[in-house]
């Protein structure tokens, strides 16, 4: 039954993000009417980042799917996409309708909860790394905690962000058409941000435990899936994080380039995960963070070489004129010129640490040259070649062809 639905329900879930995309993007062209306050700084580029993030997800959700079509990775990946993409699209309408002014009220407050339910559902986001690679829990207790939190949360989304009184959590200005039972204002505040913002503290060493204890319980091929992950998620996270201080320092508000940031960034997530799940050059990510380490260290190192040799620069040139030009032309020559020894060390020092594989290649095949050289046991000739060509090059199979001897 699922192999059956696997095709169909891909199919219809690529097709949901784009028309979100598309319709999103083409009603923000039509009709660029201004933004909500109290929005999370959602804007323009904002939009199209979710839309890219959404679409995303959906796209390699829907091939896993296909592919895959027992691991939940994949179903939970398309709704995922499907939420950020038609959120951007009922976000939009909200807008719109909100300009239009007392005619467009009702039209706004149920695109504004259709917009809250979406990203509702994009949350799941959240709950993809207690699952990776496998699709479900890799010990029989975190199966177990997987199946309360199934049980548990679509009723605390519905209580805390569906029918909750008062003002959307999305759009603070607009009260939910929706909303029945007792005020939980009294308890979360107005906004729903301060409680998501407080579930993340605990949330997020909850779900780094997972992934390192199913990184300490799994097998090579498991390793290299999570670093995949990994990388992806600390690359999403720094992105985040160095926008939310570019912020700060230029004095801007941050949210909007936050949510860019998070849309743009975070597309790389689903595409590890794909690159991992189907195992397509699943070795390759040793030699990626090898140079993602190398290159953001030396990014560093020079930047702070360029810092110090401007300001140096700027105090023995004393009153000069020109001094101003001549120290930044001096940092850049100095930078340039050291760029290339600065990143042969590090790439070194960091192959080392991080793909010995390649670093120990050349040694490898010369210490197997040694050994074959004097041995005549074909069967031993044989496991020795294929265990090295493994170990170095880590192909998806390898044979021996061996020639028979002419009569």
């Amino acid at each position: 039954m699922t192999r059956r639905l696997a095709r169909p329900c891909a199919v219809a879930g690529v097709l949901a993000a784009l028309v979100g995309a598309v319709g999103a993007i083409a009603l923000r062209i039509a009709d660029p009417a201004p933004v909500i306050p109290g929005s999370f700084g959602f804007g323009n580029v904002a939009l199209v980042g979710f839309e890219v993030l959404g679409l995303t997800f959906a796209t390699v959700g829907a091939l896993l799917v296909v592919r895959r079509p027992e691991n939940a990775v994949g179903w939970c990946m398309v709704l995922i996409g499907d939420g950020y993409a038609l959120a951007g699209m009922t976000a939009v309408v909200t807008l719109s309708a909100v300009a239009d002014g007392p005619s467009g009220a009702a039209t706004a407050r149920l695109a504004g909860w259709l917009t809250v339910f979406f990203t509702t559902m994009g949350g799941l986001v959240f709950g993809l790394g207690l699952i990776f690679p496998t699709g479900r829990g890799h010990t029989a207790g975190w199966d177990r905690l997987l199946r309360l939190m199934v049980i548990t949360w679509p009723g605390l989304a519905v209580v805390l962000f569906l029918i909750r009184p008062g003002p959307l959590h999305v759009f603070g200005t607009i009260d939910n058409p929706f909303g029945i039972g007792p005020d939980l204002r009294v308890f979360f505040g107005p906004q729903m941000s301060s409680v998501i913002a407080g579930f993340s503290v605990f949330f997020v060493p909850f779900l780094g435990w997972s992934i390192v204890s199913r990184y300490r319980m799994s097998d090579s091929v498991g390793r290299q899936q999570l670093k995949w992950f990994i990388l992806a998620l600390l690359v999403a996270l720094g992105g985040i994080v160095l926008a939310g201080f570019g912020g700060l320092v230029s004095g801007n508000e941050p949210p909007e380039v936050g949510l860019a940031v998070f849309g743009f960034a975070g597309a790389l997530v689903p595409i590890a995960i794909g690159i991992a799940i189907l195992r397509y050059r699943l070795y390759d990510i040793d030699r990626l963070i090898s140079r993602t380490i190398t290159y953001g260290a030396v990014t560093a190192v020079l930047a702070g070489v360029f810092a110090v040799a401007g300001v140096g620069l700027g105090i023995l040139l004393g009153s000069f004129a020109e001094k101003q030009t001549i120290a930044v032309a001096g940092s850049t020559l100095l930078v340039v010129a050291l760029f290339g020894p600065l990143r042969r060390r590090a790439q070194t020092l960091v192959d080392q640490r991080f793909d010995r594989s390649s670093y120990d290649a050349s040694l490898t095949v010369e210490a197997m040259t040694r050994r074959l050289r004097d041995d005549v046991d074909l069967a031993r000739v044989e496991a020795d070649v294929l265990g090295v060509v493994d170990r170095t090059f880590h192909p998806s199979s390898a044979g021996v062809w061996l020639r028979e001897a002419s009569r």
